[in-house]
């Protein structure tokens, strides 16, 4: 009994948020331009050097994770901002919510909506190269939920600058530069590694290395284009999932306490 109370003001908020979001005009508006986009990479496969379907695959997976990901950073900065303009976090937390459940339940409804998102404009491209190139390729789906892991945490981490952050452009802004440090961060270490550092920069950059979310190593595009099958490791699968829930639970965690350190005025 006590576990249904606990678990049931955060499953509400999931819904609700969920809701809301499916209602919103940006997601409808990230799923057309997705699949707008795709139809535009068969045009430029026309023309390209190589194969036309892995050009279309390349274009496609790389839509559905910039869509994903612009939806996430929007909607995440604007999640809690929302509901002070609207005044509703003051009704909300009048009920018996305690504020971590209220910042498990809004992330739980994000990553409901953007797995949605992923879902929906995956089945497009895999339907789409099945009516063009009569290819039925599994591993775009094996890509997409690599997609997913990288928002499992990058919703977290919206969550985390928007209960920090009062401006919703810094907290989106914040959200985006964390994705695209999480993308780059090996690409960085390697450049600077090259370098004649002085021992506290080097320091700084072994805890940046060490803290930034290894989004690359979830990136698996490119080894979906090329077919590469040494992706579909079960250990690869596992310690993936492993990270991006350990490192999301963190984040909320930390998200969590600043919120509930924030005064409403």
């Amino acid at each position: 009994m006590m576990k249904a109370n606990f678990l049931q003001p955060i499953l509400a908020l999931a819904l609700n948020t969920y809701r809301e979001s499916v209602r919103s005009k940006i997601l409808y508006l990230a799923i057309f331009f997705c699949f707008f986009l795709i139809v535009v990479s068969s045009l430029f496969a026309k023309v390209s050097v190589g194969d036309a379907a892995q050009t279309v695959k390349d274009f496609g997976l790389a839509s559905c994770s910039i869509f994903a990901v612009a939806f996430a950073v929007i909607s995440g900065a604007m999640l809690l901002n929302k509901e002070l303009l609207r005044k509703t976090i003051y009704n909300i937390l009048s009920k018996p919510v305690m504020r971590w459940q209220f910042v498990f339940g809004k992330y739980l409804g994000m990553l409901l909506t953007v797995g949605l998102l992923i879902l929906l404009m995956t089945a497009g491209l895999y339907l789409y190269l099945y009516l063009v190139f009569a290819q039925l390729d599994p591993l775009i789906w094996y890509g997409s939920f690599f997609i997913f892991l990288e928002l499992v945490i990058l919703c977290a981490v919206a969550m985390f600058f928007s209960a920090l952050v009062v401006t919703p452009v810094l907290s989106g802004i914040f959200t985006f530069s964390i994705f695209i440090a999480g993308r780059s961060v090996s690409y960085l270490t390697q450049y600077f590694s090259q370098q004649n550092l002085n021992e506290p920069l080097e320091a700084v950059i072994q805890m940046l290395y060490w803290t930034l979310p290894r989004l690359d190593n979830l990136n698996l595009i490119n080894a979906v284009v090329f077919e590469n099958f040494e992706i579909l490791s079960f250990d690869r699968f596992f310690f993936s999932c492993l990270y991006a829930i350990s490192y999301a639970l963190v984040m909320l965690m930390l998200a969590a306490y600043f919120f509930k350190k924030r005064e409403f005025n």
